[in-house]
């Protein structure tokens, strides 16, 4: 393509450029677009990414997760073996809308073989989830999407109002650990208690 660059009455000069060159310019300004279109999406996919990293949602924890490696220890199932001690944990609903375990802090003696009698007073169907810390905060965000997930692992039952549930466990090691009811809403309203697994208690205990 050829257009004239000046004119003068005596001289005229002539540039030409060749056709590609609009060509090239075009590819260059599609490409760039393209780019941008990915650079955009991975910025959203990665965003996506953190906010789960950040919250758990969509991450559904372990079954059995005290069996996973590099789990927490928080002892095991008691598999039939001989009782050692037994707890009762009473479930209640207060008129201002609490729910509460009672008692909610144990400790427990390293070792001991324990069976929990959790007895539901309350109106409402509950769990009570014996689980590490962070285990359950994994939970308690997977339930918030599933919220009609029921718990069938050993260290966890569900208790129907005005029935009573037994649970058996095995405190092997010294830790601190939590039990909770992971229904949606029940432990904001005060259903979560920690147990304490020393290697001696005091003779009250």
């Amino acid at each position: 393509m050829c257009f004239i660059a000046s004119y003068h009455p005596i001289k005229r000069s002539h540039v030409c450029v060749n056709a590609p060159l609009k060509s090239t310019r075009l590819m260059e300004h599609e490409m760039k677009t393209i780019f941008m279109t990915l650079l955009i999406l991975s910025g959203l996919n990665i965003a996506v990414v953190s906010a789960q990293a950040s919250t758990g949602v969509g991450e559904e924890p372990h079954a059995r997760a005290y069996d996973h490696p590099g789990h927490v220890p928080i002892g095991q199932p008691a598999s039939g073996k001989e009782i050692t001690r037994t707890i009762e944990i009473g479930i209640e609903e207060t008129q201002s809308g609490y729910m509460l375990f009672d008692p909610d802090a144990i400790h427990i003696k390293e070792g001991s073989v324990v069976r929990f009698v959790i007895n539901n007073l309350g109106d409402l169907d509950h769990e009570f989830f014996l689980g590490s810390f962070e285990e359950i905060k994994k939970h308690q965000q997977w339930m918030l999407e599933h919220p009609d997930m029921k718990h069938e692992d050993p260290n966890a039952v569900s208790i129907a109002s005005g029935s009573s549930k037994t649970l058996d466990w095995n405190f092997l090691n010294k830790t601190n650990l939590e039990f909770v009811c992971l229904v949606p809403g029940h432990r904001e309203a005060g259903m979560f208690g920690v147990i304490m697994v020393h290697d001696h208690l005091a003779q009250d205990q």
